[in-house]
């Protein structure tokens, strides 16, 4: 049995978020489209799973909904082993290459979250003025 664990994570992301790495704009919605495409077909009739897609699809910012999407991933990957190697071929060949570090130095307020960040600038201040 090919061991599916982290697979199934990476593609509930690539499922849900629409994001494929190494890839151009027109490719990246190719690949995503066959992948949702494939693992609807493998959820057939199982609304729960549909429905687990279709609310990471929906709302790809909401954790839960990812964690629902790989459970059910992992639930018929053990069960298939076609389909298993299917989702750890797609999490080798179109999921995060590595974790991303970010080193922020900044003169002014930086707030950073996963992905995101903003930066606020605070009028400067003349020390010689204070």
């Amino acid at each position: 049995m090919v061991d599916v664990a982290g697979a199934v994570e990476a593609v509930a992301l690539i499922a849900a978020t629409g994001g494929a790495s190494g890839l151009g704009e027109d490719a990246v919605r190719g690949v995503v489209a066959r992948i949702r495409e494939r693992v609807r077909g493998v959820f057939g009739g199982d609304v729960r799973s549909v429905d687990a897609l279709d609310g990471a699809v929906a709302d790809p910012g909401d954790a839960r909904r990812l964690r629902e999407l790989a459970a059910a991933l992992a639930w018929y990957a053990e069960r298939d082993e076609e389909f298993a190697v299917e989702v750890v071929g797609w999490a080798q060949q179109y999921g995060p290459a590595a974790g991303v570090v970010q080193n922020i130095h900044a003169g002014r307020d930086a707030y950073t979250a996963g992905r995101d960040m903003t930066v606020q600038q605070r009028p400067e201040t003349d020390p010689a003025s204070e």
